[in-house]
């Protein structure tokens, strides 16, 4: 037969760039039908631990302030 040339790698392009489309419609799961995955939550849940420790961190600070004896 006869080499393609240009039109077959712009076709092979075509492929390649329709399979990583599939790829992606297949791996996004619509929001209304997906809940966050136990790793989302579970982060979720320490960064909220995480600034509950942080305020309770500050109010000590804020509180040893206060209660400190002043030098005048």
């Amino acid at each position: 037969m006869y080499p393609l040339g240009w039109e077959e790698e712009f076709s092979r392009e075509r492929i390649a760039d329709a399979r990583a489309a599939a790829e992606e419609r297949r791996l996004v799961r619509p929001a209304s039908l997906s809940r966050p995955t136990m790793r989302a939550r579970i982060s979720r849940k320490l960064f909220q631990a995480a600034v509950a420790v942080e305020r309770e961190e500050a109010w000590r600070t804020v509180w040893e302030r206060l209660e400190a004896p002043r030098h005048s």
